[in-house]
């Protein structure tokens, strides 16, 4: 089959030119052919259409061949020009050459048509087919960059040495950073806080040399940081792109601080509902509580019950309002919101502070039992949040078993390394702290155990689940950068085991915090700022037996009338946290620091502080006391304060410190059966002991030198005094005169 080609002959022979084209009819082509013999007919037939080849006379009258180049190159046309000749020199074919002529050819011999014409037609089909792949190539980066610049995530590429090879427009809407900033840079110092930058290359390089690597082709949540320096949360999926060489990579960004905001509203939704269900068990605790209290008070108004028996009731009172405030406590610490505050913590002491919440929960047919394990190494983690992943855990096992049964939580040390990491996605080489909850429920179906931790989903019947309590738990243990495995066998049981990384911090025995004696004032101004007219007078009592002058107030307005009326400076300011008439306490400390810059502050509340502000800090027994409160950490937060001398002891603290001792022989008991030298100390400010056991029991003063711990020269000043201030010389408390007349 004859082959079609385009010619245009530049040839003022008619004859020269129709041999030429019968020589390629000869070799099976079937060209389609022009001639031309000027430089006008040339551009006309430059411009009517495409050739395959031209083939131009070296010298014609008034036209020469490289008037044929000029005009080609001018047009930027890619056609193959041969030069013709009857006779040309090989200077003159040279010069052509150089000018663009891609081959000559002599008239008298034609023998190289048809080779240089096979030849130019294959070079001008790759070269077109060059710049269609070129073309192509273009096109198709286009409709990538589209596509990357049409994604909502953030497209990152980078090579073997963790710099940046592509940039989409999310990337720079996100981060701050435009893509001619980035290109060829290192992307940690671009886009990883400082604190991960280490890791993140120590990641890299080990890939490289291992090819082995823990987050490659998984999700994971992590910290970035934008140009500005801030950090916010992101989730981040690599995946090695697949080319020839050195290895590249893409990262998958998406920013995901809304959906951590939804995470803690829904976290704190959780919370609300396990204390709803926790409401009937309170209930009842507190009514046994208030039954206890109500009794024994009854007891001693009515004059039932006098002397050491009236004490024995009143040790009753106190013990039973202990009590309520510890279940307070719990239910105020695991209700509060707010952002995770990490703290070193021991989970066997996390799980045994909620396990009696547990147990209202769990209900009377499921047995609850805990396995500790000795020396536990601490865990870095908030927590009122791991709180949270107990009850829900808890919640979650009680519910898959309706029919009752055991829920076995123990705690274990564990160390994970490169061949764990391997069988577990999740899991990364290090020291972590196991929590393992078993149960013996119905178990979980293996189509079904790819979905529980997705938020919403739930086998139980409508309006008996949310589908929230795992997700949540899911949440905060990743949150906590840790990861959650789960094993299950189906009308056997669940096992949810909790991977918590371990603290670097090296485990050590719990002790008992030491709660020092406070010296007695030398006649400093104390503001108390309460609402609650009870806890005033207490409060007011309590620091005048001590030896302060105290100014009292009801709210923030009238703390600051009364400081203006007072005069004189005023050394501590005591304050609810919440006042009526719309000024906190934090309001009403700022007001007077900013006028009386010497005075310090004590916060008491009977909610879970929260000021808002970020550089602020309460510390329980430092600047904050928690309602309720007993009389005597009015003194020991005073002292911590700095506010009073006396240096607390560091020395292991006596059971009875605390102890109410109603006779001599109780106290020597105490003392002599202690093998510290400190002694308990003694309350009596009980207005019903009898005044001839005051008299003649009435404590000296005395000093004891106490051994430090750690360096074994400190000494403690320790006073044992019956009324734990000034006393009157019958041995009494003395009697505070606005204490007598609010009576």
């Amino acid at each position: 089959m004859s082959r079609l080609i385009r010619i245009l002959i530049i040839e003022d022979s008619e004859n020269d030119a129709r041999l030429l084209v019968r020589r390629l009819e000869r070799s099976g082509f079937d060209p389609v052919w022009k001639r031309v013999e000027t430089v006008e007919s040339l551009r006309v037939a430059l411009a009517s259409q495409d050739w395959d080849i031209a083939f131009s006379d070296h010298s014609m009258t008034g036209f020469l061949s490289q008037d044929t180049l000029s005009l080609v190159k001018e047009r930027g046309l890619d056609l193959p020009v041969v030069i013709l000749s009857g006779a040309i020199g090989e200077e003159e074919a040279v010069a052509a050459m150089e000018a663009g002529a891609v081959d000559y050819i002599r008239k008298d011999n034609l023998t190289r048509l048809i080779p240089v014409v096979e030849r130019e037609l294959r070079a001008a089909q790759a070269r077109r087919e060059h710049l269609q792949a070129e073309a192509a190539q273009r096109e198709s980066q286009a409709r990538k960059s589209a596509m990357l610049d049409s994604a909502l995530d953030c497209v990152v590429t980078i090579d073997h040495e963790g710099r940046v090879f592509e940039w989409n427009a999310a990337g720079e809407k996100t981060f701050g950073r435009r893509r001619a900033e980035v290109i060829g840079r290192e992307l940690a110092e671009l886009i990883i806080p400082p604190a991960l930058r280490e890791r993140y290359r120590h990641g890299l390089a080990r890939y490289l040399s291992t090819g082995q690597s823990p987050i490659l082709g998984r999700r994971i949540e992590m910290s970035a940081m934008r140009a500005d320096g801030t950090e916010f949360p992101v989730e981040l999926s690599i995946t090695r792109v697949p080319t020839e060489g050195p290895p590249m990579f893409t990262g998958f960004i998406r920013e995901i601080t809304d959906r951590k905001r939804l995470e803690e509203q829904l976290r704190q939704a959780q919370k609300m509902e396990s204390i709803g269900q926790l409401s009937a068990g309170v209930a009842h605790d507190f009514n046994n509580i208030l039954g206890v209290i109500q009794g024994h008070t009854d007891m001693v108004l009515g004059g039932m019950v006098e002397g050491r028996d009236a004490e024995e009731s009143l040790k009753q009172v106190a013990a039973a309002a202990k009590r309520a405030a510890h279940l307070t406590r719990q239910l105020l610490a695991f209700s509060r919101k707010q952002e995770i505050q990490p703290q070193e913590m021991k989970l066997n002491e996390v799980v045994d502070g909620v396990s009696q919440m547990l147990k209202r929960l769990l209900g009377a047919h499921v047995t609850l039992q805990f396995v500790p394990a000795p020396n536990l190494p601490a865990v870095l983690g908030d927590v009122g949040m791991i709180e949270q992943v107990l009850l829900n855990l808890a919640v979650n096992a009680r519910d898959a078993m309706p029919r009752g049964g055991p829920l076995v939580i123990s705690a274990a040390p564990r160390i994970v390394d490169e061949s764990f990491v391997q069988r577990n996605p999740e899991a990364r080489v290090g020291r972590f702290v196991c929590l393992s909850f078993r149960d013996t429920g119905c178990g979980i179906a293996p189509e079904i155990m790819p979905r529980i931790f997705e938020p919403f989903f739930t086998t139980k019947e409508p309006g008996k689940g949310t589908g929230l309590g795992l997700a949540t738990v899911y949440g905060i243990v990743k949150q906590h950068q840790g990861w959650i495995e789960v094993e299950s066998q189906v009308g056997q049981g669940t096992a949810f085991t909790v991977f918590l990384p371990a603290s670097s911090a090296a485990a050590a025995p719990s002790v008992e915090p030491v709660s020092p004696v406070a010296a007695p004032g030398r006649g400093e101004t104390i503001l108390i700022a309460e609402d609650e007219p009870a806890l005033r007078r207490l409060a007011g009592r309590v620091l005048r037996n001590l030896g302060y002058e105290v100014l009292e107030a009801a709210s923030g307005v009238e703390a600051i009338q009364v400081w203006e009326e007072h005069g004189k400076k005023v050394d501590l300011l005591l304050t609810d946290l919440v006042m009526p008439d719309g000024l906190t306490g934090r309001e009403l400390a700022k007001r007077l620091q900013t006028r009386e810059s010497g005075i310090k502050v004590i916060y008491t509340s009977g909610y879970s502080p929260d000021t808002g502000e970020t550089a602020f800090a309460f510390r329980e027994g430092v600047n904050f006391l928690q309602k309720p409160y007993l009389p005597e950490r009015h003194p020991l937060c005073l002292e911590r304060r700095g506010f009073v001398g006396g240096e607390p002891a560091r020395e292991e603290a006596c059971p009875a410190e605390n102890a109410i001792c109603a006779t001599a022989a109780e106290f020597e008991h105490l003392t002599c059966h202690w093998p510290s030298p400190r002694v308990p100390r003694l309350f009596y400010e009980r207005v019903d002991l009898r005044s001839d056991f005051a008299e003649r029991n009435r404590p000296v003063a005395t000093t004891t030198r106490v051994q430090s711990d750690s360096s074994g020269a400190a000494v403690a000043r320790r006073r044992i005094a019956a009324a734990r201030g000034r006393r009157g010389r019958d041995g009494g408390p003395v009697r505070d005169q606005s204490d007598e007349k609010s009576h």
